[in-house]
């Protein structure tokens, strides 16, 4: 049984990397653009019109609609014929949907891309020239916020459980990050993987990009950022609101990281490192004026108040209780789908 199996691993390690040269030596592999869309009239226009604009061969552009109200859906039908229109019936969610759409996908290279975003021209090939490499797994983009060169992210590195420090976020774009490579996890708002790293460790599960990229490098892949893949992303690019629900959500992506990846204990660990440690880090930013907050706004009072306003929101107690609700959500949830398998 044992030289069995093991012809057989040998067998499947020739033909994955049979894969790999025939994708090696493509000069134009095709590459599936997924994009998400719920209620995203907005900016769905401008997202697909620069996704269209793409100087790239060899592109499949798919849309998939969560169901939405705002019509934003008629305009892809309408104005868009050359997109991939895939229609559920009901709000899937991030993983869900983007799920369906991989799927569907017939590309070497898989790209998700969020609604908010408009691309530059040549992103596509910055990606691909990365994506050669056999040792890279999953890439990223270099996000910048709108109408600007100040850096949104470019990638995200552990600095301890549960807090990823977000590279070069809300400094303006000098060329001083472009040696930047490997990285922890990218953000999922323009993120490339292989469909090859996707059949071996398995489709989009919450946290999406985080989880995703701890997977890509647990199997033996790089995960690294294409500088000069340029995305501008309205994500995060308004502070017109007190942050309550970003906490949350950011609360509530750690959460279930951490009970994918780790025993339970280490949620305590979570609950009184994080807080903390972060918010040492986050005031210590805010005093040398450096805060994301501070960076993305224009010098004016109310502006400048509001930037306040987040790093106190943010504080150490808000982080705890923001920590607690979540968790308990995450458990409730659990619990139901617990009781409707039993039934």
């Amino acid at each position: 049984m044992r030289c069995l199996k093991n012809k057989g691993s040998s067998l499947s390690d020739r033909k994955s990397k049979l894969n790999h040269m025939e994708f090696r030596f493509n000069q134009f592999p095709r590459v599936s653009i997924i994009i998400l869309n719920w209620n995203g009239k907005p900016y769905i226009r401008q997202c697909l019109t620069s996704v269209i604009k793409t100087n790239y061969q060899n592109l499949e552009i798919i849309v998939v609609d969560n169901a939405s109200t705002d019509g934003s859906r008629e305009i892809i039908k309408n104005e868009f014929p050359q997109v991939i229109l895939i229609e559920n019936p009901k709000n899937l969610g991030f993983c869900n949907g983007n799920n369906i759409g991989i799927k569907r996908a017939s590309g070497d290279i898989i790209v998700l891309l969020n609604n908010d975003t408009i691309v530059d021209e040549n992103w596509i090939k910055e990606i691909v020239k990365k994506a050669h490499n056999p040792k890279v797994g999953v890439v990223g983009c270099k996000l910048y916020y709108p109408g600007s060169k100040v850096i949104q992210s470019l990638g995200y590195r552990e600095k301890f459980l549960g807090y990823w420090e977000n590279v070069g976020a809300g400094q303006e774009d000098k060329g001083q990050f472009d040696d930047v490579e490997d990285v922890d996890y990218v953000s999922g708002a323009a993120l490339a993987v292989k469909r090859e790293v996707l059949q071996k460790v398995g489709l989009l599960r919450p946290p999406a990009d985080i989880d995703l990229c701890y997977r890509v490098r647990k199997a033996g892949y790089k995960v690294v950022v294409a500088p000069n893949a340029i995305v501008y992303h309205y994500g995060s690019a308004s502070w017109k609101y007190v942050p309550i629900k970003g906490m949350y959500l950011h609360n509530k992506k750690r959460i279930y990281f951490i009970l994918n990846h780790y025993p339970p204990r280490f949620l305590l660990k979570y609950l009184f490192e994080y807080p903390i440690k972060s918010f040492r880090i986050d005031l210590c930013k805010f005093i040398r004026g450096e805060s994301i907050a501070q960076k993305v706004t224009l010098t004016n009072k109310k502006k400048r108040l509001r930037a306040i306003l987040t790093t106190i929101l943010n504080s150490l107690a808000s982080r705890t209780i923001m920590f607690v609700f979540a968790l308990l959500v995450i458990m409730i949830s659990r619990k139901e789908v617990l009781v409707r398998n039993i039934k």
